[in-house]
This record gives C-alpha cells, structure tokens and sequence, in this order.
C-alpha cells in the first residue's frame, strides 16, 4: 500500500487531485508484474491501456536498419503510454522486474467525465510530458553525445546503475566503444 501512497504523492506533483479523486483512480488501477526482459508491447501491437511504473524501470526503443536505438526511460511514477495511437509506434521493455499500473483508456475517459480533478490531472500530466519532449528536441538532440552524456548524468544519475551501457549507448546513438572513451573522458 505504501507503493500506491508514493505513486498518488508523485502524481499530485503534476496535478493536486482531492483524497477523493486518487480513490476513485485507485479503486480503477490494476497492478500487474513484469520480469526483467519482459516486452509490454511491440511495435505494432494493438494495446487499449493506459500504463504507469510503479516501481522498477523500463525502455522503449525502435529497432531501425538492424539498430536497436533507445528512445527514453522511465520509473516509478511515470507514464509508459496513453493509448493515442491506435497500434504501438515502438518496443517497451522491462530492465529490472517491474510492476506497472493499469487503467483501460475507456475507464480513464469515464474517471475523466466524473472527476475534473482527475481530468486536470490527465490533461498536466500530458501537457508535462510535450513540454519535456520538445525541451529535448529544441535543446538537448542538437548537442554532440558527450553533452548529452553530460545532461543524462547531472538529470539522472541512478540510471548509470541500473542500466547496460549498450542501452545508454543506444539512447545517445552512439557506439558503445564511443560511450566507453566518453566515459573515460570524465574519469
């Protein structure tokens, strides 16, 4: 129970949600367990859900032209997906034996038309997430992979223990012997 009470704390940072609306949100979540290298979804399933992390992490990536090429990570209290597309335009994969949360899109809709606390909610929580993608694409993706390296170690240290290397390679899209002389760099 403590899990849930973090998750709902992480999600009133977005959004202040009454004790009520986290209820009812709640009473519509289901858990469900993953191991490490379990897929949630694949490019091009079909998936009506939309999936928080509960605890452990998770990657989504492509695989392009024989490249596996990581697209982002998340953890605890993050949203995986929110079903707006109608088939997955990429992977999920498990890194570490996760528990996801789980809502169908339907049931999130209904949550939305009896709480505008949880409407507001989902409407931040959306609104943060475009905001962090275009800061990426505006101003981080320009930069050559070392100040990447340099942004995904001073914003997310704790991934550099618990992700592969070649993973973090795969995000910067560098090789990782190229990471690996990166990595040195900063010794």
């Amino acid at each position: 129970m403590e899990m849930l009470d973090d998750f709902i704390e992480q999600q009133r940072q977005i959004y202040p949600f009454s004790d009520e609306a986290a209820q009812l949100f709640l009473s519509e979540l289901e858990d469900v367990p993953f191991r490490k290298g379990d897929y949630l979804v694949r490019e091009g399933d079909h998936d009506s859900y939309v999936w928080f992390v509960l605890n452990g992490l998770v990657r989504a990536f492509v695989e392009r032209e024989t490249r596996d090429v990581t697209l982002w990570f998340a953890s605890a209290g993050e949203l995986l997906n929110s079903s707006y597309r109608k088939t997955a335009a990429y992977n999920i994969e498990m890194i570490e034996d996760t528990v996801l949360l789980r809502i169908h899109t339907d049931r999130m809709e209904a949550l939305c038309e009896q709480s505008l606390g949880l409407c507001n909610y989902l409407r931040k929580l959306q609104d943060n997430y475009l905001r962090e993608y275009e800061n990426y694409f505006i101003n981080d993706s320009w930069n050559d992979a070392r100040a990447q390296y340099e942004t995904l170690m001073k914003d997310h240290p704790d991934l550099f223990q618990r992700v592969s290397l070649k993973h973090i390679a795969s995000y910067l899209q560098i090789t990782p012997q190229s990471l690996s002389r990166i990595r040195s760099s900063f010794k």
